[in-house]
């Protein structure tokens, strides 16, 4: 491989703290969100702040299509079947998702109440299809609501990499492109056809997402080819919150469904783009902060753990305000005390990090280390590529990217 292409790789796709801190980022803000009674009310003024779950999507699908761009372009040079690259890639995803979601899904169906709908159907949630249980009953469980977006996610990983690496890598933005208008297009035909069946429930399906990974692997493609000083996505954010505050405003719900998620990723794409560049001042010492590079690594266990959290403290509580009351002590006043937003949220989020930390090193850190014996390209040894080099490539290697 010429060094200077190789080169220019290793540089592209370092590792950039920045971005590893917008994902805890993205984290904060979900648990933020699910611990705060005003911010879930503000749907009721037309807007659902949690609706900006999205920046999960293109972030994950930013980190996912770079590396599967770079695992491609290697694969080539060492004439290496793509199709390999795939297998590596599920076998490190699974290795690295799975332990941690299957050991919440064990502990939550210990408990009577709230594991209940899992017991009954645990193949929607082993089989990462629980969005799609999600649009069917129109409802979901207090601490499995966020397992929709990993279904999601797990869907996206399955399709991603075939897509990546059998399409010509010169097509791929007009496919990107594609997918944007697909989900467009999906969002406003459920609205349309279904208006009262699939208002919010089909958001969760995942063709009414793909516009979100689309916007993601598009920037990663840019990244990829060099072009990494986008100014023109900060002039496309400037000019498009107007248009998205009057959609909100006006409340033109099909139009607004139909976009909303078009205008978060590209405010999503935009704090990236301006990320892996590396923005400067404080936003550079928060985001490369130790701290917040260490909650970001254990940033999946937070986003599993947090919900549970609340119910693992409060069984506590009441199993303590049950024996106290024995000798003579009411607890309920402090129950109260501790029921306050201000205060519960740190003891959640504290909870959360521990059950996340414990997650890390037992479960996830053990398997995650497993992920090195798949590397996604294994160079050939020195007689087969020579053999490569005479012509004898496989067919999918010959062709052009």
């Amino acid at each position: 491989m010429n060094h200077t292409r190789q080169d220019k790789s290793e540089t592209r796709f370092r590792f950039k703290p920045q971005l590893s801190g917008l994902r805890f980022c993205a984290v904060l803000f979900v648990v933020v969100y699910h611990f705060s009674s005003f911010l879930i009310s503000l749907k009721n003024w037309h807007y659902d702040l949690g609706s900006l779950i999205v920046f999960f999507f293109v972030l994950s699908s930013y980190l996912i299509t770079r590396i599967l761009l770079d695992a491609k372009e290697k694969a080539i040079d060492h004439a290496m079947p793509v199709w390999k690259v795939a297998v590596a890639f599920l076998t490190r995803r699974t290795l690295r998702i799975f332990p941690a979601c299957y050991l919440y899904l064990a502990i939550l169906m210990f408990f009577p109440l709230e594991g209940r709908d899992l017991r009954q159907h645990p193949a929607f949630y082993f089989g990462y299809l629980y969005n799609i249980r999600i649009y069917l009953t129109q409802a979901w469980g207090p601490y499995t609501v966020h397992l929709w977006t990993l279904a999601v996610e797990e869907q996206f990983y399955i399709l991603w990499p075939w897509l990546i690496l059998f399409i010509p890598t010169r097509y791929l933005p007009k496919v990107f492109g594609l997918m944007v208008l697909t989900g467009i297009a999906f969002r406003v035909f459920m609205l349309t056809v279904f208006p009262m069946q699939a208002q919010f429930p089909m958001l969760v399906l995942m063709p009414a997402c793909i516009d979100c990974f689309a916007a993601g692997a598009l920037l990663a493609f840019y990244h990829y080819r060099g072009k990494e000083n986008n100014q023109w996505l900060k002039w496309a954010s400037f000019i498009a919150i107007p248009v998205w505050l009057l959609l909100i405003v006006t409340n033109h719900r099909r139009s607004f469904i139909g976009l909303d998620r078009v205008f978060i990723s590209l405010f999503t794409i935009t704090v990236i783009d301006f990320a892996n560049r590396g923005y400067t001042g404080f936003t550079k010492k928060f985001l490369e902060n130790r701290m917040v590079q260490y909650l970001s690594k254990i940033s999946y266990g937070i986003y599993l753990y947090h919900l549970i959290a609340t119910l693992f403290f409060w069984k506590l509580f009441d199993l303590l305000q049950h024996r106290m009351s024995g000798w003579g002590y009411d607890l309920s006043a402090a129950g109260k005390m501790l029921a306050s937003p201000y205060i519960s949220f740190w003891i959640y989020f504290a909870l959360a990090v521990a059950c996340a930390t414990l997650s890390w090193y037992l479960v996830e850190q053990p398997f995650n280390n497993l992920r090195k014996l798949f590397d996604y390209v294994m160079p050939k040894k020195k007689g087969q590529n020579q053999s490569a080099a005479k012509g004898n490539l496989p067919g999918n290697i010959n062709r052009p990217v």
